[in-house]
Formats: C-alpha cells, structure tokens, sequence
C-alpha cells in the first residue's frame, strides 16, 4: 500500500471540487494508494515515467497528476483539475 500525500495547493483544488466529483475523486484517491501505477505516464517517450496522471468524473472532466516515489511507497499529488 502507497501512502498519498497532498501539499496545500492540491489539498485547496481538492476542497474546491463540486459534490458531483466527490464519489470519482475517491475512487481515483483509492486507486492510487493500491495501483498508482495504472495512471498513464506524462513522458509519452518513457512510460514508466513516474509522473502519471489519472482521468476521474463521469465524462473524465477531471485530472489528477501525481508523482509516485516507489522506494518510499509514497504518492504525492501534484494537481487536481476539474473542467466539468
């Protein structure tokens, strides 16, 4: 299991999302605890970068980048977007 770390711009993303992303944002808060490397890389040349990022909300209206530090089973958040 990956510990998930959230700094306080992501945490302030975080807090701004709308009720109707809640349910997709844990899921993906859940995901990346257990299998943060399923995201899809950000270095389309290297994709087994460890910047990645995931797709959440009913139509992918939102995007979660983070950073995955494997030798401290630690995934910090980078960026929460919402478009919907």
């Amino acid at each position: 299991m990956y510990q998930v770390s959230v700094d306080e711009q992501s945490r302030a993303q975080i807090e701004a999302l709308p009720a109707v992303a809640l349910a997709g944002f844990a899921e993906v808060r859940a995901m990346l605890e257990l299998a943060p490397w399923g995201g899809e890389s950000l270095n389309l040349a290297n994709p087994d970068a460890p910047v990645r990022t995931l797709a959440f909300g009913a139509a992918h209206e939102g995007l979660v980048t983070y950073l995955i530090l494997e030798a401290q089973r630690r995934v910090d958040v980078l960026d929460v977007l919402w478009l919907g």
